[in-house]
């Protein structure tokens, strides 16, 4: 736009030089007494003054020698705001780069969030897109984290989106402006106090409006909102009397437009505020004074505009000289830190992976000698069973074998008395047969008396020998007697000989009786013991025994 109107003034600077004086112009002096100006509060004209300055220059050096830093912090975002409004972008860079470097220091991420939004806005102003979009995002996504602990009102999300909806109108993309103040006004009607964004979100509207050929209505809102503007924020009148100019000059009330861009310049003087906008409302007064012919006007405005746009912006301008000069010092700061954090970092990961592998080897050494303790205690104890079981073995063999031998012994000792009673019942009957046939027989009396005295001590040494036994082999008797409850005491004597490995004719000695019937009562016996003829009834009552 400002190169086609310099081509024009070009063309028509003879118009310019020699026909000035005669052009008919119905445009007339702005007149401070004119209804549409109110007189404003001159408390206001304090707010960007170099006194205002100078305070929060004071206040931020005692703030910083109490060690209060967050409200150094505040102080250092309004004197930014103060420079920026000034277009003294070198000092509100310096400003808002220190507050953003001592909210990181503070490690507060709300103050943070905000110095990056007051870095964006100052990007805007110097006209950098990218860097404005990237300091948004990054303060949005900040507070959006905040909100979602509950640590953060969801109305702070305004600004950043009002930010860029002003980002995309400056840019000339409605579409996108638009999108970003719809959300600005679903969080103001979702909320309960947020009622000073109203004013300056319907400002946004009625230039929207005003965009879409709306012309009537832009002009109705930017009106019923400039009462309010007039008595709670003055100084953005600039931007307000600014739109409401480009209204009239869009619907041809060109002295209308005129009164309202010339005291959108008066405005930004008494207050030293949006003087970034100023160059925008210069070259739009240019194209109003060429709508209407008035070629000299046009020029100086036009040049006043280029002035001002290189004064205000232009990299070599002194101005803007310090800030182009200033790398990026936040983020090399950052760099570095984030390099010594890395550094730091890897270190204390080598720390930990060391100390995590000592543990470690530790652990299975621990684990190793435990294991080790394990299988030695449990082999010991294996060991020491084994032992005692051996022992036990040994010592129940030993138990058993002079059981053995002491039955043995007994039985020995058993038959031994058998074979003397057999003896003696031998010697007995030669006695008696030797008295019988005596040539001198003894009287009757003495006969019958010495049989009887043998018979008894007979009987008597037999149920001696008899009580000996079951003394000894008590145990074979419970089993047999358990075993076949139907034997008989005969039975019984004759198991106990037989068990003493006696034969049938020794038998048949201490029972007194022939051999045939040994043979007979050892055969009864079988039968009642359910013996085949193959089986040796030695063996079986060794067995039982």
């Amino acid at each position: 736009m400002t190169y086609r109107l310099i081509i024009l003034l070009f063309l028509l600077q003879p118009f310019i030089l020699f026909g000035q004086k005669d052009s008919v112009t119905t445009i007339q002096n702005p007149k401070q007494s004119d209804d549409v100006f109110l007189n404003l509060d001159n408390r206001y004209s304090k707010k960007y003054s170099e006194e205002t300055v100078y305070e929060l220059k004071n206040q931020y050096a005692k703030q910083m020698a109490n060690g209060d830093t967050l409200k150094a912090i505040n102080t250092i975002s309004k004197l930014g705001n103060i420079y920026a409004n000034h277009a003294s972008y070198s000092l509100a860079y310096q400003q808002f780069w220190d507050a953003l470097l001592l909210a990181d220091e503070l490690n507060d991420i709300k103050t943070t969030a905000r110095s990056l939004e007051d870095l964006a806005w100052l990007y805007i102003s110097f006209k950098r897109k990218e860097e404005a979009i990237e300091y948004f995002q990054i303060s949005l996504k900040i507070k959006k984290q905040l909100i979602a602990k509950n640590e953060l009102a969801k109305k702070n999300l305004i600004p950043n989106y009002y930010g860029l909806t002003t980002l995309y109108r400056e840019t000339n993309e409605p579409l996108k402006s638009k999108a970003y103040l719809d959300s600005c006004f679903m969080i103001h009607y979702s909320g309960r106090d947020s009622k000073q964004d109203k004013p300056f979100l319907q400002a946004e509207e009625s230039y929207y409006h005003l965009n879409q050929n709306h012309d009537t209505q832009a002009l109705e809102s930017m009106h019923s909102i400039e009462p309010w503007f007039i008595k709670n924020q003055p100084d953005y009148l600039v931007m307000l009397y600014s739109f409401i100019g480009d209204a009239y000059k869009k619907t041809r009330q060109y002295d209308k437009s005129e009164r309202y861009y010339k005291r959108s310049i008066e405005i930004s003087k008494n207050y030293k505020s949006h003087m970034n906008y100023i160059p925008r409302v210069y070259e739009h007064l240019s194209e109003l004074y060429i709508n209407i012919g008035n070629y000299k006007n046009a020029h100086q405005y036009l040049l006043e505009a280029k002035r001002l746009n290189e004064q205000l912006f232009d990299s070599r301008s002194e101005n803007n000289k310090a800030l182009f000069e200033i790398n990026d010092e936040f983020r090399k700061v950052k760099e570095a830190q984030n390099e010594l954090i890395q550094e730091q970092r890897l270190a204390q990961l080598e720390q930990e992976d060391r100390i995590w592998f000592l543990q470690k080897l530790l652990l299975i050494g621990t684990i190793i000698f435990i294991l080790i303790v394990v299988i030695f205690y449990v082999r010991y104890l294996k060991s020491r069973h084994q032992t005692q079981q051996k022992i036990a073995r040994e010592k129940r063999e030993l138990e058993n074998r002079k059981n053995r031998e002491l039955l043995e012994l007994k039985n020995k000792e058993l038959a031994i008395s058998a074979l003397q009673l057999i003896e003696k019942d031998e010697l007995l009957k030669q006695l008696k047969t030797s008295l019988t046939n005596n040539p001198v027989p003894p009287t009757e009396s003495e006969v019958n008396k010495l049989f009887k005295s043998i018979s008894l001590s007979n009987a008597q040494n037999w149920k001696q020998f008899e009580a000996r036994f079951v003394s000894v082999n008590q145990a074979f008797f419970k089993k047999i007697n358990s075993t076949y409850p139907k034997l008989t005491a005969g039975d019984l004597r004759l198991c106990a000989l037989v068990r003493l490995n006696f034969s049938s004719k020794d038998i048949s000695k201490l029972m007194g009786i022939s051999n045939e019937s040994v043979h007979t009562l050892r055969y009864r016996l079988r039968k009642k013991m359910g013996l085949a003829r193959a089986d040796n009834l030695f063996k079986h009552l060794e067995q039982l025994g």
